[in-house]
């Protein structure tokens, strides 16, 4: 019998930080997140990296960027490089672009696999099952052992496999 892959519950990995230095100007900079970095309600590790979209800013000065580079320092804090059109300096908000989405799959990958689950709890932070459907274009997939379940509770809803374009439309199609 094989093993069950570990779920990763995306909700579990959306996050909110705030910048405590920024470089105040529009094209490619670097913005510091201060130490502690979030971890999951069961205590998993946030991996904030370049295959994760960062949102960045407040009101009409919000944007999504995907990092070029990200690094830590000795400290904890994390250095979070990218090209901004906007101008962001400390104290601005940070948070998933993907709600936590991008992140369950990072850190699936770096533990070999495993299932990444959209909860009805996730769809409602995108405004529902449409939006959170829409959302999933830019999903990112960084390994074919990471497969998206759509864990809505909506009849006949996709279970997106990790591999382009691989979507199983049964609901009774079970994924390990």
């Amino acid at each position: 019998m094989a093993a069950t892959p570990p779920i990763y519950t995306a909700i579990d990995f959306n996050y909110a930080l705030v910048t405590t230095s920024g470089p105040n100007v529009t094209g490619a900079g670097t913005i510091v997140v201060k130490a502690p970095l979030p971890t999951t309600p069961n205590g998993l590790p946030i991996l904030i990296n370049t295959s994760c979209p960062i949102t960045i800013g407040g009101d009409s000065n919000s944007e999504t960027v995907t990092p070029t580079a990200v690094s830590y320092d000795q400290f904890g804090n994390v250095n979070i490089t990218a090209t901004f059109a906007n101008a962001h300096g400390t104290g601005e908000p940070v948070f998933s672009a993907s709600y936590g989405l991008q992140e369950a799959a990072s850190l699936a990958t770096s533990r070999g696999g495993g299932l990444v689950a959209l909860t009805p709890a996730w769809f409602a932070l995108l405004g529902g099952h449409a939006a959170g459907l829409t959302a999933l274009v830019t999903f990112k997939s960084l390994s074919t052992a990471v497969a998206v379940l759509d864990y809505s509770g909506i009849p006949g809803v996709f279970s997106y496999g990790a591999a382009a374009g691989s979507v199983y439309t049964s609901t009774t199609h079970v994924l390990y």
